[in-house]
C-alpha cells in the first residue's frame, strides 16, 4: 500500500496512519522526521524548513508507507538543493 489521500477539506498531520514494511499501522510522529533530519545537520534552520515541508506534503495523506515517507524526505532534501544530506540520510 503506498498512500491514501485525505480529502481537500481537512489537513491534520496528527491523525496520519503510517503503514509499516510489516503492514502494521502507527501513528505519525513527526518528531522521528526531526531527529532525522538533525543528525543530518546542525542547522536548526535548515531542519525547520526542511521538516515543515515534508510535514506539509504528508498532511493530505490518511494512511502513507514508510517507503513513502522516506522518499519525500530524500526528494525534499534534494529540491530545496540539500544533495549530500539527502545522500546522507539514504544510507
Amino acid at each position: 500500500m503506498d498512500v491514501i489521500r485525505r480529502s481537500q477539506g481537512t489537513m491534520y498531520p496528527r491523525s496520519l496512519i503510517v503503514e509499516t514494511p510489516t503492514g502494521a499501522h502507527v501513528a505519525f510522529d513527526s518528531a522521528r522526521i526531526h531527529q532525522d533530519l538533525t543528525s543530518l545537520t546542525n542547522d536548526p534552520t535548515v531542519v525547520h524548513r526542511v521538516e515543515s515541508l515534508i510535514v506539509a506534503q504528508l498532511a493530505g495523506f490518511d494512511v502513507v508507507a514508510t517507503e513513502t515517507i522516506e522518499a519525500t524526505i530524500t526528494a525534499t532534501l534534494e529540491q530545496l538543493g540539500y544533495t549530500q544530506m539527502a545522500r546522507q540520510y539514504q544510507r
